[in-house]
């Protein structure tokens, strides 16, 4: 990868799905610099298993898309966000496919779809779509890739963003780099949990940067947990068992083999993620919880879900054989930066995009296989109209001699950061979880509080574990994945 420049005409802060679509789309219009602080592939669409929902067959309808995903959401959604997503998801289709992505004749059914309508590739879709994106984004000589390059801190200046301070992994030094335009597409921060699937640089970085130049966060205690994770950690993330197994005829059971989740919901292993979390959870204070597939062929599953039955496997399972031990795990954040739909934030020359935004299209619980989906519609509609705004006669020029104040950070040693990072993990797993209280929360403030971490990276975390504890606070009633309680469970 090419060394960072000082100036672009884009600074695209991530390079998973959204990072990567909104910089490919940007790149007719100028320079375009994404940089990440890990390397490519680290992102959590590498991870994504499931699939990409769109309505592709005559028999279903934008009209049933769309009311799926605020029956999802608990009625939380914004439904002109949600309208214009379904509207556009072919338009997304088709991009993929331009650039090489080939996904399988049939669409397959998953939990809180009324028709079977997640395209697939295979059971590793995100990993095929994020290979393709890398490819496309490499032959575009207007966009540099900056891998080993974490923002610490946006450039605001008279109320507005010019770009962001940068550190790069090798050394402490601090970079000032230059936008006309600044797009967060950082992910989510499924990693402020003890448990999640996501990975290690998944802590919400992108948050943290927009909270510190004053913006407000929305429905960000909305933090969905997925049900089905394989329940043995490898490296402080779990192994997801795709949506797609239920859809395929995977049953939840108890240590007694007994289906429960009937006792819940109707739609029992087809019911929305956060009523299908708590069920698991609750069962979960009697005994082991298991996903079983004994009553299909091995072969079949083999055939429709192979790089999942491997992984599995690896782990000391048999999905054709063997009751798999499951566990819910925080997954994906519904909430975020407040976004219009083309992912303006309030403050002039910032964008987001992807899991970092919040267009409110998920609204109170995310309806499955819609993230990916979310993160190519928006991205698109934010390079549309940032490219707009470049090609109009009101284009800015680069300004590099705004006064700097650089930032002035502390750097532990790394055992010492991941001790914070795991302590926070824990609080905010134990306290601010699938099931919240009262009592509990007020705990997990002042536990989070009171952890002396002088590290810009534990200290960004404990910035949004309070800001997420204080949402949690604000909403004294249960509403899709945040249910609280006044008592102790």
């Amino acid at each position: 990868m090419t060394k960072t420049e000082t100036k672009t005409d884009f600074l695209v802060v991530g390079a998973g799905i959204a990072g990567l679509v909104v910089a490919h789309s940007l790149s007719e219009f100028g320079k375009v610099l994404v940089i990440t602080k890990g390397k490519l592939k680290q992102s959590n669409t590498y991870w994504a298993q499931g699939g990409i929902a769109a309505v592709t067959d005559k028999e279903d309808s934008f009209e049933s898309h769309a009311e799926d995903t605020t029956i999802a959401g608990a009625g939380h959604c914004n439904g002109f966000a949600v309208k214009y997503l379904v509207a556009h998801a072919p338009k997304a289709i088709n991009f993929l496919k331009s650039i090489g992505v080939e996904f399988q004749e049939d669409p397959v059914l998953e939990a809180g779809h009324s028709f079977p309508r997640v395209l697939r590739t295979s059971d590793y879709t995100g990993q095929d779509i994020l290979n393709h994106l890398i490819k496309a984004v490499k032959k575009k000589k207007n966009i540099t890739v900056q891998e080993d390059t974490e923002a610490i801190e946006l450039i605001e200046y008279s109320g507005k963003c010019y770009g962001a301070f940068v550190r790069h992994e090798e050394n402490e030094e601090i970079t000032p780099i230059f936008a006309k335009n600044t797009i967060l597409a950082t992910g989510g921060c499924g990693q402020l949990y003890e448990k999640t699937t996501n990975t290690t640089g998944s802590g919400g970085d992108g948050l943290a940067l927009a909270a510190n130049v004053g913006l407000e966060l929305k429905d960000i205690e909305f933090i969905q947990f997925h049900p089905t994770a394989l329940d043995k950690p490898d490296n402080n993330r779990y192994f997801l068992l795709s949506e797609a197994l239920r859809g395929f005829g995977a049953r939840i059971v108890n240590e007694r083999g007994e289906s429960f989740l009937q006792k819940f919901d109707k739609r029992a292993e087809l019911a929305p993620r956060d009523l299908v979390s708590r069920a698991v959870y609750f069962e979960l204070m009697n005994g082991p919880v298991y996903l079983d597939m004994r009553h299909n062929e091995a072969s079949n599953i083999k055939k429709h879900f192979p790089n999942i039955y491997k992984r599995v496997k690896e782990y000391g399972f048999d999905l054709g054989k063997d009751l798999v031990p499951i566990i819910p795990v925080a997954h994906y954040a519904c909430g975020g930066i407040p976004v219009d739909l083309t992912g303006a934030t309030k403050l002039p020359g910032l964008f987001a995009v992807g899991e970092v935004a919040c267009t409110g299209v998920h609204g109170a619980n995310r309806l499955a296989s819609n993230s990916l989906l979310e993160a190519v519609v928006f991205s698109q509609a934010a390079a549309s109209a940032l490219g707009g705004n470049l090609e109009s006669e009101q284009a800015e020029l680069i300004d590099t001699t705004i006064p700097l104040d650089i930032p002035k950070i502390v750097i532990e040693p790394m055992d010492q950061v991941m001790a914070y990072s795991k302590r926070l993990g824990q609080i905010m797993w134990k306290h601010v979880g699938i099931i919240r209280t009262t009592e509990g929360l007020e705990k997990a403030k002042k536990q989070i509080i009171s952890i002396p971490a002088r590290d810009y990276r534990i200290q960004h975390r404990q910035l949004i574990c309070y800001k997420i504890i204080e949402a949690c606070q604000n909403r004294p009633e249960s509403l899709g994945t945040h249910y609280i309680t006044s008592e102790l469970v």
